[in-house]
């Protein structure tokens, strides 16, 4: 489902507001998914923007994450589900904190999964 032009413009001011956007960043495409952390499944809306990956889900501050492209080091797919992951919809998007120089690891959940790894491997600059 697309976004009206209201739609982004509450989004845009919300992200802003609990600065997971920059006053001059904008959302490029949106899609809905999942993120899929220790066994529970968050759904949510994945954001692109002009610099960032996002996701907001579930309660607000609770698995959400924002992440410039550049910091995006590997993009993997993998299968996600419950006990037995069999569903291949998984996005593992493995980053560096900018802030500890640790690794983070989000396993994304999206329909289309072939087109948003192309399409964040080229914001990422990352080989396919």
């Amino acid at each position: 489902m697309k976004l009206t032009p209201k739609d982004v413009e509450k989004w845009e001011s919300s992200l802003k507001e609990i600065e997971f956007m920059s006053a001059d960043d904008h959302i490029v495409e949106h899609t809905k998914g999942d993120l899929w952390e220790m066994m529970s499944q968050v759904r949510g809306n994945y954001f692109f923007t002009n610099e960032k990956f996002i996701f907001v889900g579930g309660l607000l501050g609770t698995s959400n994450f924002a992440v410039k492209y550049s910091d995006i080091k590997e993009l993997k797919k993998v299968n996600v589900g419950g006990l037995i992951p069999i569903i291949p919809t998984g996005i593992k998007v493995i980053c560096q904190n900018p802030e500890n120089g640790k690794t983070v690891k989000h396993k994304c959940s999206v329909m289309k999964r072939k087109d948003w790894i192309e399409y964040l491997s080229g914001k990422a600059g990352l080989p396919l």
